[in-house]
């Protein structure tokens, strides 16, 4: 895989050490009790392979899918969101696994349709958390990573199943790359379940 050009922002070995400790703190925060771990795709995909592996509780897997259109046009940026899903999550345990939370908007979008479902409790656990970049206040209870500036003339985070353009998920660190250029018409991001 061609590696270049990507900056390493957390080795394999600081990855690792970071998966087992979340690993451990949520084992103990739902010790006792069944989880229902719901992985967001595609970027969610290896860091949710590799946390359900360090997780010692019983816990059932499933995917979902966000997608969003934004519309850079005219200055103007919209987000619509599609969601949908048949987890079961009525009196459940859910564990909702993030890839990257900035603006919290889809992320917000996400708990109240998963709360209008009832659950018993409902915590968020992200790979890389962006506080500084919120434009709605959401909870994320644990976070691999926490960044709480931007990053250096806004790069772009891949590797570790996140991407650009399809491209960097099987990098097996996270790294950066210069942010690719904004297109100047609507694109649409997904980020893609299966079940």
């Amino acid at each position: 895989m061609d590696r270049g050009g990507v900056s390493v922002l957390y080795d394999e070995k600081q990855i690792a050490a970071r998966v087992a400790e979340l690993g451990r703190e949520i084992s103990q925060a739902f010790e006792g009790r069944q989880v229902t771990v719901v992985a967001m795709m595609k970027g969610g995909l290896v860091f949710a392979a590799d946390l359900i592996r360090a997780v010692s509780l019983d816990l059932t897997c499933h995917f979902l899918r966000s997608s969003a259109l934004r519309d850079q046009g005219a200055g103007a940026r919209r987000t619509d969101i599609v969601f949908s899903t048949d987890v079961p999550y009525e009196g459940r345990d859910i564990l909702l696994l993030e890839s990257v939370v900035d603006t919290g908007i889809t992320l917000n979008f996400l708990l109240e349709n998963i709360r209008e479902h009832r659950p018993r409790s409902l915590r968020v656990c992200a790979l890389v958390d962006k506080p500084s970049e919120r434009k709605i206040d959401v909870p994320v209870d644990w976070a691999a990573f926490t960044l709480n500036e931007p990053l250096p003339d806004g790069r772009f985070i891949v590797g570790y199943g996140l991407d650009h353009a399809e491209r960097y998920r099987g990098l097996p660190f996270m790294g950066t790359i210069p942010r690719p250029a904004t297109p100047t018409t609507g694109r649409r991001i997904t980020d893609t379940p299966g079940q």
